[in-house]
């Protein structure tokens, strides 16, 4: 994995110096080799982490006149060799893509399986593609006319400084917040590359944007016997070919259905294995709607049943609460406040041995996982993880309550998303429903976990894959109804009656639980006591947006928030830090809002 940092030279020069300092920006990225390339059209920054053929690969990678910088694992890359006139000069997927982009141009893109981020270009043409899931991030933006592209936002606010956000995105930061609408970002005039999509950039010609990939509907005729049997191989062999590397490979595991399955391929198919999972200094476990369960008591169980050397991450509320600032360093911009922090700290403590993780991140949104998949209501009215947003909206000052109409801007999105769900002629209403539910999980939530894996583990240079975000796999599972995915009132159950046998029976029967948050009291009251300092300065940019009162009150009171704000545990205390994360970010980031 890798860093990428972009700019055309088409309208002005580039400013050698300031470009570099930008790209350093992005050095947690890829810590073991580095590449510049300046020349009349185009100028190219790359970080890289050495994951496959470590001794070569360098880039920029360049033939004649076509250069590369890219981010990313190809993982179909036997196949795709043959499509070659001649063998590869040496094993890197990176060669790979160049020579497939010179022979086929963006016609190889439908045919791509793999997680990826590149500027690809031919004399002055220039090819921008992301990923078919959003796994990888990259983002765009123009200064004087020329195109800039990076993996991270920092390093086009460091290049250009634009620094604005505007009325549409205090909308996303607090309306659609954490997650994101496609295409935007808070930040004025800066874009993130829709996953699937690509773009075509050339001198005197206006930025053109395609759809390379997109889910299809079709009509499923299999059994469920045969079905069963088909996400069993389509799984396995993500897995496996996931495992592909030339340094040694961790799992993320829970103690969940999703994480155990990835952690027990991977045990049957390696001699060692070390496996990680992350709990929280002084946090009592309290049972709820989501978690019936402690991950701990599941961890061992797995562990010893597959023998891997199991790592118990414990972070102390010192380092959760310090986590808050540096996530919003990391992801420039507010996000899942103490999820992103304990992420951050647990990726920091796998690096001490290994650079590379495998993580079950997306079943749940493939395979119907979450509660919202199967309660019964008639009709689909909104994103259901955004579970609380009249009360956000009421904490607005009347000012801002009329200026940003949160409510309507989400559903303006939602109403968007539910449009371009594909569907097929024979779809009865229900089903529809349920493709509408599996598009908008696809489109939005399962991008912010995605985000939120890639910044949080790449800052601290690890690399995740994510095998149920394997193409082949996603492509099947959109046309599988429901009732194979939810059966006899089973979340997942599809997947569990896969890997029956396989993997251990306390983790097939466990209830779903989301990943933990911390339930302690002291994170809670310094959390607390940090939102009540930034209280006391009135410069602070709560204060232009909020009716300070009701933020006030809710810091008085000992009750919690009845309906979570975000997903499913976001409830009073990461709201509360949440806003305290604006704030910093306002601060930090030297933020100018431009709302009229």
């Amino acid at each position: 994995m890798c860093g990428i940092f972009y700019k055309s030279n088409f309208y002005t020069k580039t400013n050698e110096d300031k470009f570099i300092k930008a790209c350093n920006l992005l050095n947690h990225r890829g810590p073991d080799d580095y590449g510049f390339l300046f020349n009349k059209e185009h100028s190219f920054g790359h970080k890289r982490l050495a994951i496959r053929d470590v001794l070569h690969a360098k880039q920029p990678m360049s033939i004649l006149n076509d250069h590369l910088i890219y981010n990313g694992e190809i993982y179909n890359q036997k196949e795709l060799e043959k499509k070659l006139d001649s063998p590869l000069e040496f094993n890197s997927d990176t060669l790979l893509l160049l020579k497939l982009l010179m022979k086929y141009k963006e016609g190889i893109l439908r045919d791509l399986n793999g997680i990826f981020a590149f500027v690809y270009t031919h004399m002055d043409e220039v090819w921008i593609v992301r990923d078919m899931f959003g796994v990888k991030p990259l983002y765009y933006t123009f200064y004087n006319k020329d195109i800039i592209v990076s993996s991270e936002i920092k390093s086009i606010l460091e290049y250009t400084n634009q620094r604005v956000v505007d009325k549409e995105g205090l909308c996303e930061l607090l309306g659609m917040g954490p997650s994101h609408s496609q295409a935007k970002t808070v930040f004025k005039g800066i874009y993130e590359l829709r996953p699937g999509h690509y773009l075509k950039f050339k001198k005197d010609a206006p930025l053109e944007e395609y759809v390379y990939y997109q889910l299809k509907a079709s009509e499923f005729h299999l059994s469920y016997e045969e079905t069963k049997n088909k996400v069993r191989f389509l799984l396995d062999r993500a897995i496996k070919r996931q495992m592909i590397s030339d340094v040694d490979l961790s799992t993320f595991l829970s103690g969940g259905l999703d994480s155990s399955i990835i952690s027990t391929i991977v045990a049957m198919n390696k001699d060692s294995l070390d496996t990680y999972s992350i709990s929280y200094e002084n946090s009592e476990f309290k049972e709820n709607a989501f978690e019936r369960s402690r991950d701990s008591d599941f961890t061992h169980l797995v562990s010893d049943a597959i023998g891997s050397n199991q790592h118990d991450i414990m972070i102390d509320n010192k380092s959760l609460v310090e986590g808050l600032r540096k996530a919003v360093l990391i992801r420039d911009v507010p996000g899942m406040t103490d999820i992103d922090s304990s992420m951050y700290f647990l990726a920091k403590n796998i690096r001490k041995k290994h650079r590379l993780g495998l993580s079950g991140e997306c079943a749940d949104e493939v395979f119907g996982g979450y509660p919202w998949f199967y309660e019964k209501k008639k009709k689909l009215t909104t994103f259901p993880w955004i579970r609380n947003l009249d009360y956000k909206e009421s904490l607005l000052n009347d000012k801002y309550r009329k200026i940003l109409n949160l409510k309507k801007y989400v559903m303006n999105e939602f109403d968007m998303a539910i449009k371009e769900t594909p569907i097929h002629a024979s779809d009865s209403k229900s089903t529809i429903r349920e493709r509408q539910l599996s598009y908008i999980n696809m489109k939005y939530f399962m991008t912010n976990l995605l985000d939120r894996k890639d910044r949080l583990t790449m800052a601290a240079s690890i690399e995740v894959r994510v095998p149920f975000c394997d193409k082949d796999l996603v492509d099947f599972l959109y046309n599988v109804p429901f009732k194979y995915k939810y059966r006899s009132k089973v979340e997942k159950k599809l997947l569990r009656d896969a890997y029956k046998g396989t993997v251990i029976d306390d983790v097939i029967d466990r209830k779903k639980s989301p990943y933990p948050k911390s339930n302690s009291t002291e994170y809670h009251n310094e959390v607390v006591k940090l939102l009540r300092e930034v209280l006391e300065d009135k410069n602070s940019i709560l204060y232009e947006i909020f009716d300070i009162d009701k933020i006030k009150d809710i810091l008085n009171s000992t009750e919690e928030l009845e309906v979570p704000w975000y997903g499913q545990l976001m409830r009073k205390t990461a709201f509360l830090a949440y806003l305290y994360q604006i704030d910093y970010w306002f601060k930090t980031y030297k933020i100018k809002l431009e709302i009229e």
